[in-house]
């Protein structure tokens, strides 16, 4: 307990109860007297990897002993491996991989609610291990260099050895996992400490850097190739800058993302080992900022010389990114065997999961279709808001519910409903006479999402609005009201800038402790602001804190004299629409609490007419990037820098072509059949009927890749209709039962397909005459018809596993 007071971060500190960290302290303390092979484990390894808490930045909550009770009989009769194999299933039994939003739901909210993300998935396998006492840690890495977004995983200490393993993706064997072939091309992988505690077993050096109290390991080197790249940064005179930031960014959804920050030591370097591809490194200090792309394949050292003045030549700069090149699996191999058990369990676990989502269903049923619709949402949390109902008639128990997330459905606390309700309460007669002269259905909307809501960002929701509340004299509301400028300069004053990216724990605490970042403080005026009846939030495209003025969204920051400039984007050349985030970008160059970068602003919801977008921007310096990824995982991008000021302007956007040698294959292809609604096979040139087509093999049993692959076809499908390259979705085994993730992701397409099965024999022909792996799922096959009677289907582009992407990218060269 004494560690854990003196290492915690002090948000945990402050907000966690005693109690809650008294579990974990006894819980692993019973480990390491009980279990054999806890007993065995250095005191440093224990300390990291089986007692401690908090796995990565979700809410700390009492879980572990609740799990050990089921998992206790289940793994007390095997032996490490195989206890960790089968704690993966019991994972796999409860939680199936989900998309969902940013906030990172912790194992209690996972188990309520039978979905999760990658991050959420590993936490929870991470904690069940542990609440085994098995060692193990959750394994990230950033961004991917070869696709769009990133991945998490988990590693398990088996007999002294670091296992890798899919969270809720259980198989026969560890060291198995879609994402192995992936992590093989990955620039950094890095694992988290949060105390540098060390007998010699741990090693507890930030060599992948810090996150806030968290410390990076480096595990780049267990995966991929990889070389060390030292960075020296100096003035314009040549001297060393110690203390300057360094960060190393890779170019991900169109913008150069963050992987890992450093500090320069007193000679100006910092040194981290990555794999090998194209990063950018950006050395800053809150007065200047430079830059210097470099690919680590060919590169060891590089100097970055900072700049101050503004770098605004407005000229198109090209940018060739390589990705890593693709390298072999690592994956333990199964036998058939091994294959067909490892199917059976999975499907097993899939009818428990879902049954235990319906047993919640059938016990919170209502009979009214919209207190059956949310307490459905709420899985296993379904008797917390049940209460909550049942406790009152007023219409805004409703509303409160209507307005929060479905992942916050299935883990808030019954004190904060009840202390958001009571909050609104106190101040809804004020905030309808300031909205009096707005129609029923606005001023609904603003109630309910922008005063009512408790949540504003990805932030854990508190419970503190009543006590926000109290905190204010009847005079201060008054000025916070009359004018909320108010507010937020007091903030600035009050709330000094944080040197730890901390997790934001509440309101409350971060305006008594008097510290926290730029984001936290504007979740904190924008939460404020809610609590006095003002409506307010962050504004969906800057993240700026607003308030309503009874006419319009004002941001707080903006000075008076600031006047936006109105800004026409054209995509000169392009005969589709660009996309947000895939194609392009835009970021503003502003002091960020690591110095000068550019922070990307999020226009996703922009339309584009006639060719066109037309937005609005703050006068300054700004960076637009686009980009063009190759099928080998390289990007042809340009980047411009230009200033806005004042007077409309038109911004032209710019692409790189790749030549069509870049993007296509020429993959004669066998006419494999597919099998039909009838048991029938249908040759693949008939599935066609002499038109461009792809081919999805997707994984019947609903693996998190097949998900993945549904939700993008789903999204592209929406964006760009084109019924000459009809998408051919074939489900495998061909007799396997269609499991409820699947289904529910086919509902979700634009239009219905037809339902093609695949025998596993066809399946891995097929991976195998495209050159991609078989034991990888899905199998995504782009095939143009042949010209004549006797020419051969010919495959253009082919994958196998998941690369974010690439649906989108194997229907983009059907086209070409």
């Amino acid at each position: 307990m004494h560690l854990l007071v003196g290492t915690l971060p002090t948000t945990d500190i402050l907000e966690c109860e005693p109690a809650t960290l008294l579990d974990y302290v006894d819980h692993a303390l019973e480990l390491r007297r009980s279990r054999a092979w806890t007993a065995a484990l250095p005191e440093d390894v224990f300390i990291h990897y089986v007692f401690w808490p908090r796995v990565n930045d979700e809410r700390l909550e009492p879980c572990r002993s609740r799990i050990a009770g089921e998992l206790d009989a289940r793994v007390t009769p095997l032996d490490m491996e195989c206890a960790a194999i089968e704690t993966n299933y019991w994972c796999a039994e409860h939680v199936t991989y989900a998309p969902s939003d940013i906030r990172t739901i912790g194992p209690v909210g996972a188990l309520n609610r039978g979905t999760g993300r990658c991050g959420e998935e590993s936490m929870l396998l991470v904690s069940a291990l542990r609440a085994i006492g098995i060692p193990a840690r959750q394994v990230y890495t950033p961004r991917w260099a070869h696709c769009d977004d990133n991945h998490a995983w988990v590693e398990a200490m088996v007999d002294g050895v670091w296992r890798f393993m899919g969270a809720c993706e259980p198989e026969e064997r560890l060291d198995r996992g879609w994402f192995d072939c992936a992590a093989a091309r990955a620039m950094l992988i890095h694992a988290r400490v949060f105390c540098d505690y060390t007998t010699g077993s741990v090693d507890v050096s930030p060599s992948a850097g810090r996150q806030g109290a968290a410390i990076l390991q480096n595990l780049t080197a267990s995966y991929a190739p990889t070389a060390r790249l030292t960075v020296t940064v100096t003035d314009t005179d040549g001297a060393p800058v110690p203390g300057a930031n360094v960060r190393f960014e890779l170019l991900n959804m169109a913008e150069f993302a963050p992987i890992a920050q450093l500090a320069a030591d007193e000679d100006g370097r910092a040194a981290i080992e990555l794999g090998l591809g194209t990063v950018l490194v950006h050395a800053s200090t809150p007065d200047g900022f430079g830059e210097a792309l470099v690919d680590t394949a060919s590169t060891t050292a590089v100097t970055v010389t900072l700049d101050a003045e503004r770098r605004d030549d407005d000229a198109w700069t090209p940018l060739s990114v390589s990705a890593p090149a693709a390298g072999g699996s690592r994956a333990a191999a199964l036998t058939p065997e091994q294959k067909a058990v490892g199917a059976d369990r999975a499907r097993h676990a899939e009818a428990m999961r879902v049954e235990r989502l319906e047993s919640f269903a059938r016990q919170s049923a209502t009979g009214d279709a919209d207190t059956d619709a949310i307490l459905r949402l709420a899985g296993g949390n379904w008797p917390v808001i049940a209460r909550f109902l049942e406790a009152g008639a007023e219409p805004d128990r409703m509303l409160l519910l209507q307005a929060l997330s479905d992942k916050d459905l299935a883990d808030v606390h019954a004190e904060t409903l009840d202390d958001a309700l009571a909050a609104a309460a106190a101040i809804r007669d004020h905030t309808m006479r300031m909205l009096a002269d707005l129609d029923e259905r606005t001023r609904t909307d603003l109630w309910r999402d922008t005063v009512l809501n408790p949540r504003v960002d990805g932030e854990e929701l508190a419970g503190d609005h009543r006590a926000l509340q109290q905190r204010f004299g009847a005079d201060r509301i008054a000025l916070f009201r009359s004018d909320p400028r108010t507010l937020w300069q007091e903030m600035l004053r009050g709330v000094r800038d944080a040197e730890d990216d901390e997790p934001y724990t509440g309101t409350a605490a971060l305006l008594s402790r008097g510290y926290g970042d730029g984001p936290h403080r504007g979740i904190a005026f924008v939460t404020v602001c809610r609590c006095l009846g003002i409506p307010a939030r962050l504004n969906p495209e800057t993240c700026s804190p607003q308030y309503f003025d009874g006419a319009r969204f004002v941001d707080v920051q903006a000075r008076e004299s600031d006047r936006l400039v109105a800004c026409t984007l054209t995509a000169p050349g392009r005969d589709d629409t660009p996309r947000y985030g895939v194609d392009w970008t835009i970021g503003r160059l502003q002091r960020t609490p690591y110095g000068m970068d550019f922070s990307t602003i999020d226009l996703g919801d922009v339309p584009w007419t006639d060719g066109a977008a037309h937005i609005r921007l703050e006068p300054g310096t700004y960076r637009v990037i686009t980009t063009t990824r190759l099928p080998n995982g390289s990007q042809l991008a340009a980047s411009r820098t230009l200033r806005v000021a004042d007077g409309d302007r038109t911004i032209a956007l710019d692409w790189r072509r790749p030549a069509q040698s870049d993007l296509l294959a020429h993959l004669p292809l066998e006419d494999l059949p597919l099998i039909a609604d009838d048991g029938t096979d249908t040759p693949l040139s008939e599935v066609l009927h002499g038109r461009r087509g792809v081919v999805f093999i997707l994984d019947a049993h609903g693996s998190e890749p097949s998900i993945h692959v549904l939700d993008e076809l789903r999204e592209s499908l929406a964006e760009r209709p084109d019924p000459d390259a009809e998408p051919i979705i074939a489900l495998c085994p061909h007799d396997a039962p269609v499991s409820a993730p699947i289904a529910a992701m086919l509902a979700r397409l634009p239009r219905r397909f037809r339902l093609w099965r695949c025998a596993e024999p066809t399946a891995d022909r097929l991976a195998r005459i495209t050159f991609v792996d078989p034991d990888k799922s899905p199998v995504i096959v782009a095939i143009r018809p042949g010209r004549a009677q006797d020419d051969p289907l010919t495959g253009i582009y082919a994958c196998s596993g998941y690369n974010v992407g690439s649906v989108e990218l194997a229907l983009r060269l059907n086209r070409v």
